[in-house]
């Protein structure tokens, strides 16, 4: 079923870029493969359970022209050595904080989005497509999310015994959905040679998802999945 929705988001993206491609100039019109890695950092609620990550994937462009492009990108990031694994919480009458020596709190997020890039600034420094030239650009992009958050190996806080029983653990509790999500950013193309660019920008993140809260830990629900990321890429392009 995944599968599927990835499989209808992307034949959309091809069917936009399709229409663009019989609408552009068969002269200027250049298509791009190419890689990124980003740095990821959880905003708002969500940087209350998971620290800052790596993320990874490819891109498929198409530019009608020098003023724009369309994009459609795979991007995954794992989030390791979240909360509630590594918090404490108090148990019992005396308040002994206790923690969860083989906890696990992971998530891990799968995106398959469709982006515009519109180059701005004057004719000349939107060019592009020679060696030594910068373009900049806004960006705006949106499509589907999978995320799968687990916690497993957490101690159960309610028990009778004077001590802590650490080996007697609550179920594993999973939040798992598709998601839709949006991306705002910038960034530039910074071109090596006619035929290859590097690619540097900086985005917001907004997935209409949840995690649910976990009281002992204080830690409320988590809505929307909100992260900052800095990435840089290597794109490859090819006339038509």
């Amino acid at each position: 079923m995944k599968f599927t929705r990835y499989l209808v988001c992307g034949l959309l993206a091809l069917a936009l870029v399709a229409a663009i491609t019989a609408t552009g100039d068969a002269q200027e019109g250049r298509w791009a493969v190419g890689g990124f890695a980003n740095y990821t950092k959880p905003v708002l609620s969500l940087s209350d359970r998971f620290g800052h990550t790596g993320k990874y994937g490819a891109t498929l462009s198409y530019a009608p022209g020098t003023s724009s492009t369309i994009e459609v990108e795979y991007h995954r990031e794992k989030f390791d050595n979240g909360k509630p694994a590594s918090l404490k919480f108090p148990y019992g009458s005396s308040g002994t904080m206790t923690g969860n020596p083989e906890g696990i709190s992971k998530m891990v997020v799968n995106s398959v989005v469709v982006n515009g890039l519109l180059f701005v600034g004057d004719e000349n420094s939107t060019r592009g497509f020679k060696a030594n030239d910068f373009r900049f650009y806004l960006l705006v992009g949106g499509g589907y999310y999978h995320y799968k958050s687990v916690n497993k190996n957490l101690v159960y806080p309610n028990q009778a015994a004077d001590v802590i029983d650490l080996t007697l653990t609550m179920d594993e509790q999973v939040d798992k959905r598709f998601a839709y999500g949006t991306n705002l950013g910038f960034g530039v193309e910074a071109f090596v040679t006619p035929n290859m660019a590097i690619d540097l920008r900086a985005r917001a993140n907004f997935v209409v998802g949840e995690l649910r809260p976990l009281l002992i830990y204080d830690l409320d629900v988590v809505r929307p999945l909100s992260t900052l990321d800095i990435g840089a890429g290597v794109k490859f392009y090819f006339w038509r």
